[in-house]
């Protein structure tokens, strides 16, 4: 219950910059909608683990933001119902506390702080149109992972008509991974990058 109140407040965070799209015009950043892009193509999505070897080290303990800000990467396209193309951007600092380790499961919390959201429409015969900058933050929430040798797989979350899933690797000092949501509108790609706080 708690991982799905995390993920269905970034589908909202996403469905949010979407609506806005189409009142705020203030300008856009093309490089940044290129960028968006690009990073879609480029995020290949990882696979959950097979089996259930034993972890291979230590998860216990808390992991945060390798880049302040950049724990977690979203990218996402969708078209507008034939009228255009809104782009979506979203970032945030990821704490992720591990207590405890069973057999294969980890458990623990996810905090996603300073969730930023920035977007872009673009409708033919208007140009591009920059959604503002929305940020909040999310508060623990209960987290469970399957862990196999050094592979993480966070599980699929059904959340506000979004299929998400989370896939990742970790090494003593490090976990990185990428995240996929399925929405009616398309596809999010992300990645996600934490290390240990010693």
């Amino acid at each position: 219950m708690g991982k799905r109140s995390g993920i269905a407040f970034i589908f909202i965070l996403i469905i949010a910059a979407l609506a806005i799209g189409t009142v705020a015009y203030v300008g856009t950043n093309p490089d940044l909608v290129n960028t968006i892009k690009q990073k879609i193509n480029d995020i290949i999505t990882g696979k959950p683990p097979i089996g259930d070897l034993t972890p291979a080290r230590d998860l216990t303990g808390t992991w945060v933001s390798s880049l302040k800000g950049k724990g977690m990467e979203l990218y996402g396209s969708f078209p507008l119902g034939g009228a255009g193309t809104a782009v979506v951007y979203q970032n945030s600092d990821v704490t992720l506390k591990i207590t405890s380790v069973s057999g294969n499961t980890a458990s623990g919390t996810i905090t996603y702080t300073n969730m930023c959201t920035w977007g872009s429409t673009t409708v033919a015969g208007y140009g591009a149109i920059s959604t503002p900058k929305t940020c909040v933050n999310v508060g623990a929430t209960p987290i469970s992972i399957r862990v196999s040798g050094s592979r993480l797989d966070f599980g699929t979350v059904s959340a506000g008509g979004a299929t998400v899933t989370m896939q990742g690797n970790f090494t003593t000092d490090l976990i990185s991974g990428t995240m996929t949501m399925t929405s009616a509108y398309g596809i999010i790609k992300g990645e996600f990058h934490l290390i240990r706080n010693k």
